[in-house]
């Protein structure tokens, strides 16, 4: 991983947490949730946060 795409994947995990603290708190649904992890793997392009987002575990409601 580059440094480029090593800041994809830090921006992202970043911004994943402030959405799952809204939702934890109610603020957003989980398919508001969705939605927005999968608009920011396509402005960030994060290599691993790709793969999450498009993995079948998401579809299955892993969290882990």
């Amino acid at each position: 991983m580059n440094k480029e795409q090593g800041r994809a994947e830090r921006d992202y995990r970043l911004v994943k947490a402030v959405f799952m603290t809204l939702r934890d708190k109610g603020i957003i649904t989980d398919e508001e949730l969705s939605a927005l992890k999968k608009e920011c793997v396509c402005r960030l392009k994060p290599i691993v946060g790709e793969l999450e987002v498009n993995s079948i575990a998401e579809e299955k409601g892993y969290t882990g």
